[in-house]
């Protein structure tokens, strides 16, 4: 018993040790990889077989596929049940349309454009492939992305893509992974919380470096004096806050925020400082959600973008920096 003792206890420091030596890079020198999806295919969106309506975007963003349906003016999503549908096909499988009730990803949505994100491990599920296959240089997959919208009022099905194959009509979209470079790292953009707006008493220090206007419930409202940018900010906080209220106040915080940078600023991918988290959306793109959560009065949405402004308006993300 003593000699087994003694073999146990020589184990445990040897395993003690062996826990400090440094670990080899595997894991590092996959999380270093950026992975980037293309696509040859059209990816204009067709109602009826072969009239254009708007386009869709793919992107890989940290956490999975991003998709952005982005319909013309005339044209919107019908207001119905998983009026979104979407299929992941590998290359081997069908070009025919299916059923598409059958789909792998079904949703609801009644704003434009249409933000949607695809976790890596379920895409890969969709799929029938490891993580590590999808996200393997050169892996191509094809995508079904099933609309039913209205167009100048009729009910039309819609999809984007090259022609598919069969009866009923389809078209679908070939993308491919491949291995890219990150972008270079942007400078910092100042921003200033909602408090910093509300109570800064020096206005001759706030100039605004590009545009005059700012829109607000779709009124336009003009900031050539910096006195009545602040005063749009400050009105909503009467008695009898409402969650279109509070929304208000930080759309016109961040609003006022990105007139005081360049242009360039609408382009920021929304990248959380502190985990790395990526929202899926630019600045420009949060803005517009916000705007279309105050047109639909959809209060989920409403409480969702005030969190995001509110993080956004204390410089949480990467590329902003508050002072």
């Amino acid at each position: 018993m003593k000699k087994h003792r003694k073999w146990w206890s020589l184990l445990f420091v040897l395993m003690f040790v062996l826990s400090l030596l440094p670990m080899k890079g595997v894991v590092a020198e996959e999380s270093s990889q950026q992975w980037c999806v293309s696509t040859t295919s059209d990816k204009t969106i067709y109602a009826g077989q072969d009239i254009p309506i708007g386009t869709v975007d793919f992107e890989f963003v940290a956490n999975g596929l991003k998709i952005v349906i982005d319909l013309n003016d005339e044209v919107v999503l019908k207001d119905a049940a998983e009026n979104i549908k979407i299929d992941f096909r590998l290359l081997t499988e069908s070009l025919e349309r299916g059923s598409p009730g059958a789909y792998d990803f079904k949703t609801y949505s009644n704003v434009d454009p249409t933000h949607l994100l695809i976790p890596y491990a379920d895409l890969a599920f969709y799929l029938g492939v490891p993580v590590s296959t999808l996200l393997s240089d050169g892996f191509q997959f094809n995508v079904f992305l099933h609309l039913d919208t209205l167009v100048n009022g009729a009910d039309e099905t819609a999809y984007p893509g090259d022609p598919g194959t069969g009866n009923p009509w389809v078209r679908y979209v070939k993308l491919t992974v491949e291995e890219c470079t990150p972008p270079p790292p942007m400078d910092d953009y100042d921003v200033y919380t909602l408090g910093f707006w509300k109570n800064i008493f020096n206005f001759d220090k706030v100039t605004f470096s590009y545009g005059t206007v700012i829109n607000i419930g779709g009124t336009d409202y003009s900031v050539i004096h910096d006195r009545e940018a602040l005063a749009l900010l400050m009105d909503p906080a009467k008695k009898g806050m409402t969650e279109e209220k509070r929304l208000i106040m930080q759309l016109t915080a961040a609003k006022i925020n990105v007139l005081l940078n360049d242009a360039d600023f609408k382009n920021l991918e929304l990248v959380y400082r502190d985990s790395g988290v990526e929202v899926g959306l630019t600045v420009g793109e949060m803005i517009a959600g916000a705007d279309a959560a105050l047109a639909s009065q959809n209060i989920d949405q409403m409480k969702y973008y005030q969190q995001l402004l509110d993080d956004f308006n204390n410089g949480l993300f990467i590329g902003t920096s508050h002072d």
